[in-house]
């Protein structure tokens, strides 16, 4: 009972200490929080929250943008947007309504000229720009800036901090400044130098020859024949919020098998939650708190699985089994959504932007820093219009 109280005591301290860094971060740039509960409503509340905050007139050339597929109206938007002096996040709330209305070649065509009008010499900029090597070279710059500077010294948490060391240093061999501490040491002496395939949740058959995975190393997503096949069984398992769970709920989830050696957690509080003293190893990957070119949404667990990686100079990387949701199948075994019946009644979301998605994976992959199976590789390959194309007309059924 002592004990109970002091750790409250404690939390309760650390809570009003730093109070005026969370004030100060959420007056400044961070409106996450917002973006989630808007983009979490349904579309008539979404649609009544815009017309309060930009008035039905302006709203009307969203309207009319989506009907008409013309430019000139997101040119009569913006200008009485900025007459109106317009807070920022409510031009993500516009992003975040096309996307939910499966509107995505129109919302990426809404991102590229909203990147436009903002000042690139700016932390909201490469909040809502995207992944690509321009983007990355104007971001060099700014964080050379001493209003970048006060932001990552005085505002950053510590993985928000190494998410920036890493995309800064994406272009080198081996990432500088990056304070390992001892189990990231242990993991780097584990993985470098190796070949790592990450296999995705796609389906049940997946479509990976025996050869191609000797003297590699497999990071497993998890599906329904997770832990069956035998030549699929990982050596590494990244677990993020929902996986978690479904480790504590499904006791054999995380026993010890042939070749399974590391779990890796996403989130710090899992981590220090369900981390136990037993013959697996366990670590948190503390880089992965990204906050720029994600759009204000969260990046899915492939993009932190990557971001982790890139820390500790692997041989190669390559990914099998995914399509970017083109299907509506990626997400059976997880969850509540464990059946084919369920999962086609899944909405996507502004939370997981696609958009953010394919150039994330569109960057990586001509930098040379993945490989990808045939499939996702013509993906890439035939171009975002295209991908935006074939996802609209799969999500808008």
């Amino acid at each position: 009972m002592q004990k109970k109280f002091i750790n409250n005591f404690y939390h309760q301290i650390k809570k009003i200490f730093f109070f005026p860094r969370e004030k100060l971060r959420f007056l400044l740039f961070d409106k996450r929080r917002l973006v989630v509960k808007f983009s979490s409503n349904k579309i008539s509340q979404q649609k009544k929250i815009l017309i309060d905050e930009i008035q039905l007139k302006n709203f009307l050339f969203i309207e009319n943008f989506i009907k008409k597929r013309n430019r000139i109206y997101l040119i009569e938007l913006f200008k009485y947007l900025k007459r109106d002096n317009c807070k920022k996040v409510v031009y993500i709330y516009i992003y975040s309504y096309l996307v939910n209305l499966n509107e995505y070649q129109l919302a990426n065509d809404y991102q590229n000229f909203l990147c436009k009008k903002i000042n690139k010499n700016s932390f909201f900029y490469f909040q809502i720009s995207s992944l690509n090597s321009k983007n990355i070279s104007e971001f060099i710059k700014y964080s050379k800036t001493i209003k970048f500077s006060i932001i990552y010294n005085f505002l950053l948490y510590e993985s928000e901090k190494n998410f920036v060391k890493t995309i800064l240093k994406v272009d080198n061999q081996k990432i500088d400044n990056y304070n390992l501490n001892f189990l990231d040491i242990d993991y780097q002496k584990y993985i470098q130098d190796k070949e790592i395939k990450i296999i995705g949740p796609l389906e049940n058959n997946v479509y990976v020859k025996k050869k191609e995975l000797k003297k590699s190393l497999i990071i497993r997503f998890k599906n329904n024949n997770f832990l069956q096949k035998k030549d699929l069984q990982p050596n590494i398992i990244y677990l993020n919020g929902t996986a978690t769970r479904e480790a504590i709920k499904k006791k054999n989830y995380l026993i010890k098998r042939i070749n399974l050696i590391w779990i890796v957690f996403i989130q710090k509080n899992f981590y220090q939650q369900f981390s136990k003293k037993n013959n697996l190893n366990y670590r948190f990957a503390n880089n992965c708190s990204a906050f720029l070119f994600n759009c204000f949404t969260e990046l899915n667990l492939l993009q932190k699985v990557l971001l982790d990686l890139f820390l500790f100079n692997t041989k190669k990387i390559k990914i099998y089994n995914f399509d970017i949701r083109l299907s509506k199948n990626t997400k059976i075994g997880y969850g509540i959504y464990n059946t084919k019946k369920k999962q086609k009644k899944i909405k996507m979301s502004f939370l997981h932007n696609q958009i953010v998605m394919y150039d994330f994976l569109n960057y990586f992959f001509y930098k040379n820093k993945i490989t990808l199976d045939k499939r996702l590789a013509k993906i890439i390959r035939l171009g975002k219009v295209n991908y935006l194309d074939k996802l609209e007309k799969n999500w808008k059924k």
